[in-house]
């Protein structure tokens, strides 16, 4: 794929940032937050000018503030109106519709403007990039700091985008408000260990095979129905939760070395894996924070699974019991977790687990229900979600456009994605 860049350039907020906000303090969990970029690619059958894109950029940078500043030290964002890097691109011999359909990540990876592996690069704290395909079409690559957001910051930071773009920001500032929430007053920042510093970094690599695997919405209703009827002291799981039994099914497979008979391995298979989702805390806490809380206000819900290869995988216990642990995520649970610094206990210990030896970590994160399809610049919505990186042992679940179905991004060695790929519940339920 050709690209040509076309310009590179600096977007200051338009208003200055006030002296009594000029610094920002990470909490307990940005600490937490791996030293990478959090990348998504938004497709659009339409454009509009750069230069309405700027402008109404430079305006929501104003209320997400942060984005637009520099790191003074580990710990604290100078918000100095430093400005965030706006890259503008053209495909002019690309078609937008194959680049969506195909989803190859090489090809994705050219159209944000980090490399989200290369984390000792992490030099800004938010960087655009704007796309011009030559069939008309447009995909705005962007790229967050991990340090200071989550992906539900994110995705309220590119429907607010929208908003300015198309006029109805300007004269609200009521909805901005609480864009920037002192998270840190709930989980102060804390004295780590070095083990801290790089956590999740092993999941960016050059290496692995990332696929985008589609479950329709019918099938994902079907699916619940199972549970239901399989588990019925149960509450009917969420979409998510059986999308990701499907996942871990097939993962359980595909690391239980059910392998080819010609096939030579230096390692043994893995006995166990430890599944870890991220859960977004703004409706679990007590009181609940402002949906558009800026920051990392996210935690996990862990889930041990054993590997046998001779057991048949029973999707509806691994909806169950994923929807037990996620139900565990509550205010108390979070503020015990995070207080009294159990956390990191846990983080050592799922650290250690991801040697190749006996055991393995997986991720998931939903990005489903966050507001990535409302960033509307005024040429409509969405016709598409993407992700830039490549990521290994990890999935990240997004809705799709215009059905309830799910979008799961999956991330493998080459020879786990080569078994997980042709597992029962994966021919079954996607595309």
């Amino acid at each position: 794929m050709e690209l040509r860049i076309s310009s590179t350039e600096n977007i200051k907020p338009s208003s200055p940032t006030p002296d009594h906000l000029r610094s920002h303090r990470l909490s307990f969990i940005d600490q937490l937050s791996p030293r990478a970029y959090l990348s998504m690619i938004l497709f659009y059958s339409a454009g509009a000018s750069p230069e309405h894109l700027k402008k109404s950029l430079s305006e929501t940078l104003t209320h997400f503030y942060p984005f637009a500043g520099q790191f003074k030290d580990s710990l604290v964002v100078d918000c100095d109106d430093h400005g965030v890097t706006f890259i503008e691109a053209y495909l002019t011999e690309e078609d937008m519709s194959e680049v969506i359909q195909q989803a190859k990540a090489n090809i994705l990876e050219q159209l944000i403007p980090c490399k989200p592996h290369e984390s000792t690069r992490v030099e800004h704290n938010l960087i655009v990039q704007v796309n011009y395909f030559g069939c008309g079409g447009m995909a705005i690559g962007i790229c967050f700091h991990h340090k200071i957001a989550d992906a539900a910051t994110a995705a309220n930071f590119l429907k607010t985008w929208g908003l300015h773009a198309r006029g109805a920001g300007a004269g609200d500032t009521n909805d901005f408000k609480h864009v920037v929430y002192d998270s840190n007053s709930i989980f102060p920042a804390q004295d780590l260990p070095d083990m801290s510093v790089n956590l999740g970094l092993g999941l960016f690599s050059l290496d692995p095979v990332v696929k985008r695997f589609t479950i329709e919405g019918e099938k994902i209703a079907s699916l619940r129905e199972k549970v239901v009827k399989a588990e019925p002291y149960l509450d009917r799981p969420s979409r998510v939760e059986v999308v990701s039994s499907v996942i871990l099914g097939a993962l359980l497979a595909a690391y239980g070395g059910l392998r080819d008979d010609d096939e030579e391995f230096s390692i043994p298979p893995p006995k166990n894996v430890t599944a870890i989702f991220a859960v977004n805390l703004r409706k679990r806490m007590n009181p609940p924070l402002p949906e558009q809380s800026f920051g990392n206000i996210s935690s996990a819900a862990f889930l041990n699974l054993q590997i046998d290869g001779e057991k048949k995988i029973n999707h509806s216990s691994l909806a169950g019991q994923l929807r037990q642990s996620i139900r565990m995520v509550d205010d108390q649970f979070v503020r015990k977790l995070y207080a009294e610094g159990e956390i990191l206990n846990i983080l050592k210990a799922v650290e250690a687990q991801g040697s190749p030896k006996s055991k393995k970590v997986f991720v998931i994160s939903s990005w489903c229900k966050m507001p990535f399809y409302e960033a509307d610049f005024g040429w409509g919505k969405p016709v598409s979600v993407g992700v830039g990186a490549r990521f290994t042992d990890a999935a990240v679940l997004v809705d799709s456009c215009e059905t309830d179905g799910i979008e799961a991004w999956v991330g493998l060695s080459k020879q786990d994605m080569a078994r997980f790929e042709q597992h029962l519940g994966v021919l079954a339920y996607t595309s």
